[in-house]
């Protein structure tokens, strides 16, 4: 989503577009969320460090046949029951995975915040380039408009000339025809500015509108001195500050710890457990005080004689056993160890160590990459640099010659001793060299800025 902010009451500098943009790139926004979702999996290998502990509770109704869970008594009345436990382990020997985890999502963490400084580096890099782009039409616009105003002012001379006879109407005509090559230049150079202006405000994240305005810094042209270093020099130094190489070592260290966890998998895993568990069932009961005696009755048998065998009976009251006593008398604890020994599992841990050798070997190519690729970028920005400072000269020594030519012409056009095509060719030539020389500043002041940035300075004016 576009900010709709104030852009349009405030000229910008390059720092404050930079700024802007790496606080509101989308792009930024979401590799931030990966670095913090790195951080967090980092939190959690530190965690599981320590032993699981962990508390459970259930309470139920049981209708119909059902076995009391504390008498083991089958009953058909309905039975209520809880139970509540605490259970801990630990694990004393795992192959070291646990700790080469931990390791891994550090380095993952790292490699994570690295690449969000490469590409904050890259955000950067394209708005200083989008506003050079900005300058240029700025320059080019006003270059523009002044040909315009001289090329008017120059058929106004034409047709005072051709009304007092001194010049031929066909030098008014071409006169007309300059003129009109030079408003369509402007429209040309105004579309180029609104163009360049739309791509620097896409990547501040503002929504395109009218009145988006940029600072022209005082210092137009930066020192070269970056040009006369020799690219490998400049490599050495791009080694140690860029992000993407700080990255790739992180991301080669991860992969080796990986490696390290799936060789972990061919290791006995041993643990110690405990737990601490009660319950309670409300079917549960027990005597209420001593028995009452009856006395002597019938139970039923005779002797050999025909009598009556009497036997003691008593009245034996119960009652149901409150909740907290038997939290207390179903108190139960244990303790344990355990150890698992892998001996077949389908190949799986094979197979993962074998997936992590080949990993850490495109990680290294990954790593072998991010060096030639960066060597390759300076070497090619050097040159580029080296050229277009011999461009940019050469451009300005022609704008210089072409400019005389032009006032030089000028002078003969205006008392009839140049015919207008000929004026028209050297203020098209003049024209070209102008242009050619902006186009050739901004150029080379863009691949300065590159060889800067591999050398570690800030990009500003």
């Amino acid at each position: 989503m576009f900010n709709t902010g104030a852009q349009a009451q405030k000229s910008w500098t390059l720092q404050e577009c930079i700024e802007h943009a790496l606080k509101n790139n989308i792009t930024i926004k979401q590799s931030e969320i990966s670095s913090e979702i790195a951080n967090v999996n980092y939190v959690q290998s530190k965690a599981t460090m320590f032993p699981d502990l962990n508390a459970s509770g259930s309470y139920s109704y049981n209708f119909g046949r059902s076995v009391d869970p504390f008498t083991n008594d089958f009953t058909n009345s309905e039975i209520q029951s809880a139970n509540i436990s605490l259970n801990g382990g630990v694990t004393v020997f795992g192959g070291f995975q646990l700790m080469n985890t931990l390791a891994q999502s550090k380095y993952d963490f790292y490699a994570g915040k690295e690449n969000l400084q490469k590409i904050k580096n890259d955000i950067a890099l394209n708005v200083a380039a989008s506003f050079l782009q900005v300058l240029y039409g700025k320059e080019s616009l006003k270059a523009a408009n002044d040909r315009l105003n001289a090329a008017t002012e120059t058929r106004n001379r034409t047709r005072l000339m051709v009304e007092a006879g001194s010049m031929a109407q066909g030098n008014l005509l071409d006169a007309e025809a300059a003129m009109a090559a030079e408003e369509l230049a402007v429209v040309n150079a105004e579309n180029l500015l609104k163009s360049a202006t739309i791509n620097l405000m896409q990547l501040l994240e503002l929504k395109p509108a009218d009145g988006f305005e940029v600072t022209v810094p005082a210092t137009e042209f930066p020192e070269q001195s970056s040009v006369a270093m020799n690219p490998d020099d400049i490599y050495s130094t791009s080694v140690k500050i860029l992000p993407e190489f700080r990255a790739a070592a992180y991301n080669l260290q991860s992969a080796e710890k990986g490696l390290a966890i799936a060789k972990g998998g061919r290791y006995p895993r041993l643990s110690l457990f405990g737990s601490l568990s009660t319950g309670y069932s409300n079917a549960r009961t027990r005597f209420a005080g001593s028995p009452v005696f009856l006395g002597y009755l019938p139970n039923g048998s005779v002797t050999s004689s025909g009598d009556e065998v009497l036997t003691p009976a008593f009245d034996y009251r119960s009652e149901k056993v409150p909740f907290n006593d038997q939290l207390d008398e179903n108190y139960n604890k244990s303790a344990g160890i355990s150890i698992s020994i892998p001996i077949f599992n389908g190949w799986a841990t094979e197979s993962a160590i074998k997936r992590a050798k080949l990993n850490l070997e495109n990680i290294k190519y990954n790593q072998l990459q991010t060096q030639n690729q960066v060597y390759k970028s300076i070497f090619q920005a050097h040159a580029d640099a080296v050229s277009g400072q011999k461009k940019f000269y050469a451009a300005e020594k022609s704008a210089n010659a072409n400019k005389e030519a032009l006032s030089y012409a000028e002078k003969k056009y205006n008392v009839g001793m140049m015919s207008s095509v000929e004026f028209l060719n050297v203020r098209n030539n003049a024209a070209k060299a102008e242009s050619d020389l902006l186009q050739a500043k901004y150029d080379l002041i863009f691949r300065i800025k590159v060889l800067d940035f591999y050398l570690g300075k800030p990009l500003a004016f």
